[in-house]
């Protein structure tokens, strides 16, 4: 009996008749969420389409922004890039250099029919006639403080600055009132951390044109921008020593731990309060961003989507098929909580959605979440102000030169106005390389 098996199990090879299984078009994911927490959440969800989806294995792999501007374009001049990967507008037009990116134009009209985008969280993704990306989350800068302490110091707890005068007297305040010794926590290290944070200043005084119509003429040497960086260094004079190295965590840990009752920062401070502290939520504070006289509301803002780098058409019907899952708003929603409150939705219909408003962070700092929400609005983006798309963007996102100039001040000792000219030529040398 075995050998007749056998015989016909060759047959069968030879007449093309066993039946097999093709193996599942693989998707290699590179993304730069690199926090336990949302590296779990990201593997799970990608766990999740496999099984939905046997024919098609996406496969998650944790980077971080610190050196991806280095390692991306590296690994795709290799040859061994990923598929698809996460990225930032400025961050994509970066990568767009190398000529890798694919655009995603019938992936978009397809999601559309079904879904309403966020305008804002959408546009960036858009130049040189295509879509080159599917925004999948947003983020923002706010105002975080400490009511606790601001009620300690004397301070009304309900009511934040809103303007940048305000903001110094309170700084003040809180450090004369000797509750703390350093009323606010500044980033100040070469880092995107720091970028960000001096961006969302320049967007509030009208200074978020670092590039004229031309999109090689460079106006970051300007009053605005001046005034700008001017206003960081009174900051900067109010936090802790050491803040010149200090990026993403340590104005956090600052925070949570007391030593300051003041931060600017995006959304990620709930779960990490959350995480991080035994105090009750509500000692958290929430507020737009102060404003300077004659200046506007603003705030920087990331639409984060995910572009496509691979040629193979399998794997680009791969890629539609994972999104359209995706984007399924109790999906989406799953997703962008692994994060509650930092990440925002880009489509109506998860902003109004049971699945994103029913989670319990949330669900305790409604207000909060609206304000990032609602200031998403006014958000701008350096290279992403005009109606046409800066391709230098990325090249200067890459080069933390907004960083660089800041401690030109604080480091180096520069006035800003000297500061401010030599990062307009930094700003000039990357255009041309």
């Amino acid at each position: 009996m075995k050998i007749k098996a056998f015989v016909l199990g060759v047959v069968l090879v030879l007449l093309g008749l066993t039946a097999w299984a093709a193996d599942p078009v693989e998707l290699v994911f590179w993304h730069m969420e690199a926090r336990p927490n949302r590296v779990e959440r990201i593997q799970e969800v990608c766990e999740r389409f496999n099984a939905e989806h046997p024919d098609i294995e996406v496969v998650p792999y944790v980077q971080s922004w610190g050196e991806i501007y280095q390692l991306a374009p590296a690994a795709i001049q290799a040859g061994r890039g990923p598929d698809f990967m996460l990225t930032t507008p400025d961050f994509l037009t970066y990568v767009k250099a190398l000529g890798a990116v694919q655009p995603v134009d019938k992936l978009i009209e397809s999601l559309q029919q079904e879904y309403s985008f966020i305008q804002s969280a959408l546009t960036p993704y858009y130049f040189d006639d295509h879509y080159w990306a599917v925004p999948i989350y947003g983020m923002d800068f706010v105002f975080w403080y400490r009511k606790d302490i601001f009620e300690q110091a004397g301070l009304d707890p309900n009511r934040p600055p809103k303007t940048w005068i305000e903001l110094l007297e309170i700084c003040e305040k809180l450090k004369a009132s000797g509750v703390v010794e350093y009323p606010i926590a500044v980033p100040g290290a070469i880092h995107m951390a720091t970028d960000q944070l001096i961006y969302t200043l320049m967007t509030v005084n009208k200074a978020e044109h670092i590039f004229g119509e031309d999109p090689n003429e460079v106006i970051f040497d300007n009053p605005h921008t001046v005034e700008a960086y001017s206003f960081y260094k009174q900051l900067f004079d109010y936090s802790p020593p050491g803040s010149a190295a200090w990026a993403w965590d340590e104005p956090r840990t600052a925070l949570f731990t007391g030593q300051v009752a003041i931060v600017m920062e995006k959304g990620h401070y709930l779960k990490g309060w959350i995480d991080s502290t035994d105090l009750p939520l509500a000692y958290l504070g929430c507020a737009p961003i102060p404003v300077p006289e004659g200046g506007q509301p603003g705030t920087i803002y990331y639409s984060n989507g995910l572009m496509l780098l691979t040629e193979d058409l399998e794997k680009q019907a791969a890629f539609n098929e994972f999104l359209a899952w995706l984007f399924q708003p109790e999906i989406m929603s799953w997703l962008i909580h692994m994060d509650p409150g930092f990440f925002l939705p880009v489509t109506k219909e998860v902003l109004y959605s049971d699945a994103f408003w029913d989670e319990p962070t949330i669900k305790e700092k409604v207000a909060a979440v609206v304000i990032q929400i609602d200031y998403s609005e006014y958000g701008k983006l350096f290279g992403f102000t005009r109606e046409t798309v800066n391709p230098n963007a990325g090249a200067i996102a890459a080069s933390n030169i907004l960083a660089w100039v800041a401690q030109q001040i604080t480091v180096g000792g520069l006035p800003p106005e000297e500061a401010v000219k030599l990062g307009a030529q930094r700003i000039e040398e990357v255009i041309r390389e």
